[in-house]
């Protein structure tokens, strides 16, 4: 076999990604009835579950500004290990996400709480959310550039098993279309 992963390890993260994955709409369900949400990593660079809290309109409104789309805080801390950062980094758990900002053209290939991008997003929102300062994190790196935070999405995509293909695709777009800081 040239370069990638053998056939059976690719089925395996498939299976994994298909356990681990909940549609949208039924997430959208879940957090209706339960609020509550934990999503269980197959990863050994992601160090904790992402356990998350599934905001009320009210709620997405008070503290996010709108409620166009799900919004989701942590209701622990999300610890992930990064080469590219030097070390782990940790998402408090009050921090809000929308998992990935996803153009809903697009949900049928990706959606936001797909495994390939929920994990990797919130990472990625983090660093985002911070325009890169990272000087309350216990890493080499105190403060990162935008491409470094998107290289760091595509480094947690491939530990969570998604595609080089997904992975550019991603990675491309949050390049061309992310917000600037």
């Amino acid at each position: 076999m040239k370069g990638g992963r053998p056939p059976s390890k690719i089925r395996a993260a498939e299976q994994q990604r298909r356990k681990h994955s909940v549609p949208l709409p039924l997430l959208i369900v879940l957090c209706g009835s339960q609020n509550y949400l934990k999503l269980a990593c197959m990863s050994d660079q992601f160090l904790s579950d992402l356990n998350l809290w599934c905001l009320t309109r009210e709620e997405a409104i008070a503290k996010a500004g709108n409620a166009d789309t799900p919004y989701f805080q942590l209701t622990t801390p999300l610890r992930y290990r990064s080469t590219l950062l030097g070390g782990i980094i940790e998402i408090p758990p009050t921090f809000l996400t929308d998992l990935g900002s996803i153009p809903r053209a697009v949900w049928w290939w990706l959606s936001p709480d797909d495994y390939d991008i929920s994990y990797p997003s919130v990472v990625h929102d983090y660093i985002y959310k911070q325009e890169g300062d990272l000087s309350t994190q216990h890493l080499p790196q105190r403060q990162v550039t935008r491409e470094t935070a998107d290289r760091v999405l595509r480094e947690a995509m491939a530990a969570v098993g998604a595609s080089s293909f997904r992975q550019g695709v991603v990675y491309n777009a949050v390049r061309t279309f992310g917000p600037r800081w």
